[in-house]
């Protein structure tokens, strides 16, 4: 499988080119393999676990275990949809269980840090907020004067015109410094195979916004989140620390 050009799909009209395995073409509500998405290669080869057996092999595709392989081609909102199913899959016992704990462990402990935020610096009550990935700062303020500042990693963002999640580690449009911290939580998902952790963009609203970034915020070890609305949707942050402004 091999780098991403230009297609013409029947539903999607012109469109990127991107590869599955035959296996994920025919039935994508399996687990998914792929190497990281990046700038260059948003949607990167895929395979599934059947052929995930022969990567391990060789440690990489080559020439020994790409001959049985048969790729199939994808316009790359096809891969995108059809990754996504990848969700609908049932988790098998462990994972399904440190699904459900870190969920229930994941909300527990944000309520209990927005809580403790709220009471020491009334987040809520400040007049102005601004967010700048430059500075990787979120700072709220009154009247312009700065009052509280937090270092800040996006989480990812909520589409209301898509009703889709977007993980912020595939989200090229951030700056590397605000996303790559989320690359912890993908690494977990890979580790603990969580899809919902590891698919970049799937259906969802700003429940499962919040239930992510809950998630984010205990991996990290963050000291709570925030959530700033635009016109057609919602982003997610994770604060790493907060301050008062001297």
């Amino acid at each position: 499988m091999a780098g991403q050009a230009r297609v013409k799909c029947r539903k999607h009209g012109d469109a990127h080119t991107t590869y599955v395995c035959a296996h994920l073409a025919e039935n994508p509500v399996q687990r998914w393999y792929s190497d990281v998405p990046t700038e260059r290669k948003r949607w990167p080869d895929a395979w599934c676990s059947r052929c995930q057996v022969e990567f391990l092999k060789e440690g990489e595709w080559n020439e020994k275990n790409e001959q049985g392989l048969v790729a199939k081609i994808l316009c790359h909102e096809c891969y995108e949809a059809a990754q996504a199913r990848s969700l609908e899959r049932p988790l098998d016992g462990p994972a399904a269980r440190v699904a459900r704990a870190l969920t229930e462990r994941s909300h527990e402990a944000l309520r209990a840090k927005q809580r403790q935020l709220e009471a020491k610096y009334g987040l809520g009550r400040h007049k102005r907020w601004d967010w700048d990935q430059a500075t990787g700062q979120l700072v709220f303020s009154n009247d312009g004067v700065p009052a509280i500042a937090c270092d800040i990693a996006f989480v990812g963002s909520v589409s209301t015109l898509s009703d889709t999640w977007l993980w912020s580690w595939a989200n090229f449009s951030l700056t590397e410094s605000v996303r790559s911290p989320m690359l912890r939580v993908r690494e977990f998902g890979e580790a603990q195979d969580l899809p919902r952790l590891t698919v970049p963009k799937w259906p969802a609203g700003e429940a499962d916004g919040w239930e992510m970034t809950a998630i984010a915020v205990e991996i990290l070890g963050a000291s709570g989140a925030y959530r700033t609305p635009s016109k057609n949707g919602f982003t997610f942050l994770a604060l790493l620390s907060v301050s008062r402004v001297q």
